[in-house]
């Protein structure tokens, strides 16, 4: 957290927005995936058609998260762990944040910051872009998961504020959920590529 004059108040973390929004994001150096994100203050929704159709659903204020594949009809239900990121994280927490700019995206007042965390479960040194209501909109680095290295290069854009059903962020009734350890569904997640 900091104090911006261009905010007036300390800013919220980059992974805890201040409003509801959907966007879509393009992920990779050469933007070749892509998804619709749906994001709440207490969940988040990651819907991607390239290759294989699949949803990824968090609940934050549950612990809980699914991964759905559309055409099998059937949803694989864990806690917060399964999706390969310590839950403080996907709840905005455990980063040092400092500013390195104040500057403006589509005309709302934004902040290009320094993320870092140095830590065994995840290690993170990158560039974010992120404005007052907390939306981000583009984070750039290096970092670690697992032991594992690699390079992030997120970008959002279309990102439309608004309140969304609260279904959207549930599987639907009519489809097959099986509960799954959380090292489980990182092995489907890396099986059908949709993690490395």
């Amino acid at each position: 957290m900091f104090a911006s004059p261009a905010f007036g108040q300390a800013r919220p973390s980059i992974f805890a927005p201040q409003i509801d929004y959907t966007a879509i994001g393009w992920f990779g150096r050469d933007a070749k995936r892509s998804a619709r994100i749906h994001r709440t203050r207490d969940a988040i929704r990651y819907h991607a058609t390239d290759g294989i159709e699949h949803v990824v659903i968090a609940k934050l204020d549950r612990d809980k998260a699914w991964l759905m594949a559309p055409a099998l009809r059937m949803a694989f239900e864990t806690d917060l762990t399964g999706l390969g990121l310590p839950p403080a994280i996907l709840r905005g927490r455990g980063f040092q944040e400092s500013a390195i700019r104040t500057t403006s995206v589509d005309g709302v007042p934004a902040s290009q910051l320094r993320v870092k965390r140095d830590a065994a479960d995840v290690a993170l040194d990158a560039v974010a872009l992120v404005d007052r209501r907390g939306v981000l909109w583009r984070l750039e680095g290096t970092g670690t998961v697992g032991g594992q290295p690699g390079r992030l290069d997120w970008n959002f854009e279309d990102v439309t504020p608004g309140k969304f059903d609260a279904s959207l962020f549930e599987p639907p009734a009519d489809i097959r959920v099986v509960p799954v350890a959380g090292e489980t569904l990182l092995a489907t997640l890396r099986r059908f590529g949709m993690i490395r």
